[in-house]
């Protein structure tokens, strides 16, 4: 299988592969990322390696929305991608000691990545209604951002001189990004609505108690592939997994959440969290024997948000709604 490296920008990308035969990297001068770029690299790709696209595997650095263009169309003309995650490759780059960095620098750094990769997940496009849930959820988050800065700056016009029209201004902002979130939230629940599969998760999600319609609709693009093969690499994604740093006897530090993952995503765990630990007895009960095991109150509500992922995972998996114990 020959890794091959690609850095990819707004305008262009650039592709590197190493030659094991003549023991030196082949490079091309940089192309262009769209589909006459891609077409260009295919040639460049079969002509200097020799090799059918199936011996083939591009890896590709996640870069905002610049990648997926080149990702789909790899995917389609029966190439095999990885799709790295960037943070992954620059700590590769750095464990060979790389001081230079540039796009052609970049592109090696990648193929040689691929190359040391265990086991590497292949890239597999979202399904249509997928990516439409996910642009929407998208704008949903900016929308909401937008509006708290918003909402800040309208609460600091009270100590400004003269403020009353940038305060009006401010108002009138407000009421047309809220007017924008009903309508975008509207779009998304008729999207999976219009969806039977879509539909169907979205109602075993919500039949967990802390689990509402919005907790839900963020729930679905993780869950709806079942790309995840078990629970925990599922709150691993979403950094709600502790970890420990102990070394000797001198680094003794209390676990803490790895971090890694979607912040945005996590936090909207929080008060599904805190509903779980008031209206769903079992998880209540979760709750109060970590308190009483000693773990303060932070780390037991992490811990519940954790086990709200892993029952959401259970009931996808099993196809079956959730079933809450009564209290007794």
């Amino acid at each position: 299988m020959i890794m091959v490296g690609c850095d990819v920008s707004k305008a262009t990308l650039d592709a590197a592969w190493f030659d094991e035969a003549r023991q030196r990297w082949e490079q091309h001068a940089p192309f262009a990322n769209n589909g006459r770029g891609f077409r260009a690299l295919r040639t460049w790709l079969k002509k200097s390696t020799g090799q059918d696209r199936r011996s083939l595997m591009l890896v590709i650095e996640a870069t905002g929305v610049y990648h997926l263009p080149l990702a789909q169309w790899a995917y389609r003309q029966g190439l095999r991608v990885i799709v790295t995650n960037p943070g992954r490759a620059a700590e590769n780059a750095r464990s060979h000691n790389r001081l230079h960095k540039s796009d052609s620098l970049d592109a090696r750094g990648l193929a040689r990545y691929g190359r040391e990769l265990d086991s590497p997940r292949e890239y597999v496009p979202d399904a249509p209604e997928i990516s439409r849930l996910k642009a929407l959820l998208s704008r949903l988050r900016q929308l909401d951002s937008d509006l708290q800065r918003e909402r800040n700056r309208l609460e600091k016009c009270p100590f400004l001189p003269d403020s009353a029209p940038l305060a009006a201004s401010l108002r009138r902002g407000i009421k047309q990004r809220q007017r924008e979130q009903k309508r975008i939230q509207g779009a998304i629940e008729a999207l999976i609505l219009g969806h039977p599969e879509l539909s169907h998760l979205h109602r075993l999600l919500c039949s967990i108690r802390g689990v509402g319609k919005i907790t839900s609709q963020w729930l679905l693009p993780l869950l709806y592939r079942r790309q995840f093969a078990s629970a925990r690499q599922l709150a691993a994604f979403l950094g709600l997994t502790p970890i420990r740093r102990s070394s000797g006897t001198s680094l003794r530090q209390r676990g803490r959440l790895s971090g890694l993952g979607n912040p945005y995503l996590r936090s909207r765990l929080y008060l599904p969290a805190v509903t779980a630990i008031t209206y769903n007895p079992d998880l209540k009960a979760f709750h109060d024997r970590l308190i009483h095991r000693g773990k303060t109150p932070k780390q037991a509500l992490t811990a519940v948000m954790r086990k709200l992922v892993h029952i959401a995972y259970g009931v996808v998996k099993n196809d079956e709604p959730y079933r809450c114990p009564t209290p007794a």
